[in-house]
């Protein structure tokens, strides 16, 4: 399942010309300060009118963190043994406190939109967002740029959209960093790929051949008192999953939904259910006993960004599973930066956070625009997140591991995401890599066709498969390292690339050596030794990558 977003590209110039007179006006000694990162991304569009000006529009604004740099200071530290700072995680009260907008910067947001005639006002808990319903004629008028109708001339879809970079007084843009939702060319659809092909069909795996084969059975861990979230944007049936866990026996934590903006789709979940259900049912192969809270927010930029922020804010889960994304250029800078700052938030606070790598190689963008120009996948492009790549696994009559290589099932069926992110630079801790941006994905596990999940949706048994299996299962992973070691761990990226660069590499990890993600034409990485940009570092071996982490 991944969270599509279609985008659209440059209005010709004349076009714009023509618009440019018609954009609402700021008071002549007023100055502007543009909001670069929030232009619309329109790419292979065609403009066909205005949008009405009664038309309501749902958009967010997301506030500037204070202190940066020392933010990311702790960050660093936090997750360095030697620290005196190591493992000593934030409250969001203590976050809110040295790094959070002040109260007196969410008062002049308020009343920036109080003052554009937004209704609907609703501020995160952790101050960083805040969310807003206007007309269109209010949000033209408040961010001076006209919103028009478009046609995406690839995917044949009709959206709205900012027709230029929005722009705010100086004094608003002090505390405001971007506007998130002036357009609504999103569009999120699931890829996870299904079939009803029994195990023995294919060798679709099962909790027995997960656990076997990923050395977690001698752990003395079930997930027992870890609480896992959820980032969905659709809704799931509870008597799936049951029947799962009574299927394998397993003795399973509680599963609550947490509405984010109003969503619940529960009641009638639609195409993505089989994500929802996918996402919970392989935590629980792993790590039943653990506590699930499946956060269901509205498909939209500023319903994703509240969801981040609740996470966050609410600090209820110290694990995160994040099946749904987007290429970043589709995703756009100012949505990507916006989410990104929320999961920095959470990361402060001990969560993990742990998402899926994108399903179509080195060019992630194919699916919502056809392009084949290498992309990667938000938010696992986020260096707060680890990036989860995918893999064939091969297990023995016993169901031991016998090996693995990288998934590529070609174009029908996909294969797993990897490159470098265009939006976020390298972390300190993948400098290694010899790079100057961040590199994706970090590790990998199953997520092939031959070699599916087997689990229980939609009142039947289907054989799932994607990167999207491949990331709840290492979040299950990480469930259990918060139980093995009783507390939250924070971003597990430092600590997983010391080990790979370290002497004890084969200890924690399978390292993937085969394969490759070239797809829709266009050249990929290839797997070899050590880390790459298929499998990352590669899958783990239970037991002995928890006697690693610490």
């Amino acid at each position: 399942m991944r969270l599509r977003k279609l985008v659209a590209a440059a209005v010709p110039l004349p076009a714009l010309l023509g618009l440019a007179v018609a954009v609402p006006a700021a008071a002549a000694t007023e100055p502007l300060v543009t909001l670069a990162d929030s232009a619309a991304p329109l790419v292979n569009s065609a403009r066909t009118g205005d949008v009405g000006a009664a038309q309501q529009i749902t958009a967010a604004l997301s506030l500037k963190l204070h202190n940066q740099q020392a933010l990311e200071r702790f960050l660093a530290e936090v997750q360095n043994p030697a620290s005196p700072q190591y493992h000593h995680f934030l409250t969001p009260a203590q976050f809110n406190a040295e790094f959070g907008p002040t109260q007196a910067d969410v008062d002049k947001a308020v009343s920036f939109l109080g003052k554009a005639g937004a209704t609907g006002i609703e501020v995160s808990g952790n101050r960083q967002a805040v969310t807003f319903h206007g007309s269109a004629a209010q949000l033209e008028a408040a961010f001076h740029t006209r919103i028009g109708n478009y046609h995406d001339t690839v995917s044949g879809r009709n959206f709205f959209a900012n027709d230029s970079a929005p722009t705010v007084s100086a004094n608003v843009s002090g505390v405001v960093a971007n506007v998130v939702g002036l357009d609504d060319h999103a569009v999120r659809t699931h890829s996870s790929q299904a079939s009803k092909a029994q195990p023995n069909v294919v060798k679709s795996v099962t909790p027995p051949i997960l656990k076997t084969a990923y050395g977690t059975s001698g752990l003395s861990a079930t997930g027992s008192g870890v609480k896992v979230g959820f980032v969905e944007f659709d809704g799931y049936k509870k008597a799936n999953v049951t029947k799962y866990d009574s299927t394998y026996g397993l003795s399973a934590g509680s599963v609550t939904t947490v509405p984010v903006s109003g969503a619940n789709y529960d009641s009638s979940p639609g195409d993505g259910e089989i994500e929802v259900e996918l996402d919970i049912e392989v935590v629980h192969a792993l790590a039943a006993a653990a506590n699930d809270y499946v956060y269901e927010a509205p498909n939209s930029s500023a319903g994703e960004l509240a969801m981040y922020q609740k996470i966050a804010s609410d600090h209820t889960v110290n694990v995160v599973s994040i099946s749904w994304g987007a290429c970043e250029s589709a995703e756009g800078s100012s949505a990507a930066k916006s989410v990104s700052n929320a999961i920095a938030t959470g990361t402060a606070e001990g969560i993990s956070y742990f998402a899926a790598a994108g399903d179509d190689g080195t060019t992630d963008c194919y699916r919502q625009t056809g392009s084949t120009a290498k992309a990667v996948d938000f938010p696992a492009s986020s260096p707060n997140v680890t990036g989860v790549g995918g893999t064939q696994l091969t297990v023995t009559s016993s169901n031991a591991y016998s090996s693995e290589k990288a998934w590529n099932d070609g174009a029908s069926n996909g294969s797993t995401g990897g490159g470098i992110s265009t939006v976020f630079t390298a972390p300190s801790w993948q400098s290694t890599q010899s790079t100057t941006n961040r590199k994706v994905p970090d590790v990998s596990a199953d997520a092939a066709s031959g070699s599916g999940y087997y689990i229980y949706t939609a009142g039947s048994w289907e054989t799932v498969w994607g990167t999207s299996g491949a990331a709840p299962l290492w979040a299950a992973f990480a469930t259990l390292q918060n139980q093995v070691h009783g507390g939250g761990l924070g971003n597990l990226n430092p600590k997983f690339y010391s080990i790979g660069n370290g002497s004890s590499y084969g200890t924690g990890f399978h390292d993937v050596t085969t394969g490759n993600n070239t797809l829709h034409g266009t050249t990929g990485f290839t797997a070899g030794t050590g880390y790459d940009q298929v499998t990352g570092w590669g899958s783990f071996k239970g037991s002995g990558l928890s006697g690693l982490i610490g």
